[in-house]
């Protein structure tokens, strides 16, 4: 899933990213449901990144903006 929008540090130690049959079959539940994996990808790195935050202000701005991809 590196592909300059994601550090990998932030999903390295994820099975759905780290484990090939596992990100096969998150892709294909993502594909059924007409979730792209970026949009989901994106998602988990933002609840990460600010999940040491006592706030996570804005976070909720930022999921709509992710999420309003979905077509």
């Amino acid at each position: 899933m590196a592909n300059g929008y994601y550090d990998d540090g932030y999903l390295s130690d994820l099975p759905l990213w780290a484990d090939e049959d596992a990100q096969v079959a998150m892709e294909k539940v993502c594909e059924k449901h007409g979730v792209p994996v970026d949009v989901l990808t994106e998602l988990v790195m933002v609840q990460r990144e600010r999940q040491h935050q006592e706030r996570a202000h804005g976070i909720y701005q930022r999921f709509e903006e992710i999420l309003g991809r979905i077509e």
